[in-house]
């Protein structure tokens, strides 16, 4: 509020005094305004006012910018976090498939090896049974009757070296191993054939009614000669078996009944 001396004609000088007074409101103290005519002292008025205040919708205003400022730069470090943060998942899971990937190869290679193992397993089975049944062939005489009588007196001082095959005439007789045949007859033995076989054993055969191979190589289980009474058999048709390993004879009863 302004006080000052009334004068004659101070409504009109008002509005002028109004006007400094909002400066003098800046330094809070006495403002002396000029006269509105030379002739006339200037008036002192003193502005009793509250001290400057900032307006307050400013201030409002940047502490909302300064917080909404804030805010962008907080969400964009949970951004950068949250990209961080799948990116490394994605390396993870990219590191983690590859090992499953390698892993699963590994197992699959390691199958397949097995597989291969197992294979290779049953066809050397499968090559050793056949090598057996090559060399075990097939019985001498089918459905023929023996016995062992593997070192029995015979006539003259000598023993049995041999099993004999009882069976009908003319039975078929086959090769017991793949090797090669060799004709041979005696008063003793009749008509006879050796087989030397593959697998480096010797066998005999004796008495024959016909040699049906007179040489050269046989399989197993080939028809080489037919069941008969030649020689010093006695009249009864058999085959005469015998068996040599290293040269040396054998009793071959359980060989025979191996394989008939």
């Amino acid at each position: 509020m302004l006080h000052a001396k009334p004068r004659a004609g101070l409504r009109a000088r008002a509005l002028p005094v109004l006007l400094m007074s909002a400066v003098a409101a800046a330094f809070g103290g006495l403002v002396a305004l000029a006269p509105v005519e030379a002739d006339r002292p200037a008036v002192l008025a003193y502005a009793d006012v509250a001290p400057l205040v900032l307006d307050e919708p400013a201030v409002q205003e940047r502490a909302q910018a300064r917080a909404s400022r804030d805010r962008r730069m907080d969400e964009q470090a949970r951004a950068k976090a949250v990209a961080a943060a799948k990116a490394k998942a994605a390396v993870t899971a990219k590191a983690k498939a590859a090992a499953e990937a390698k892993a699963k190869a590994a197992a699959e290679a390691k199958a397949k090896a097995a597989a291969a193992a197992r294979t290779k397993t049953l066809a050397k089975r499968a090559a050793a049974s056949r090598g057996a049944l090559r060399i075990a062939g097939r019985c001498p005489v089918p459905n023929a009757s023996f016995t062992d009588t593997w070192g029995a007196a015979r006539g003259g001082g000598r023993s049995h070296k041999g099993t004999d095959l009882l069976a009908p005439y003319g039975s078929p007789v086959y090769a017991v191993a793949d090797g090669r045949i060799r004709n041979a007859s005696s008063s003793n033995g009749g008509i006879s054939l050796y087989l030397d076989a593959d697998n480096g054993e010797t066998y005999f055969y004796a008495h024959n009614s016909s040699n049906v191979v007179r040489g050269g190589r046989v399989e197993a289980g080939q028809l080489i000669a037919r069941v008969g009474s030649t020689g010093n058999a006695g009249g009864t048709n058999h085959v005469h078996f015998e068996r040599e390993v290293g040269g040396r004879s054998v009793n071959p009863y359980r060989f025979v009944r191996s394989i008939c």
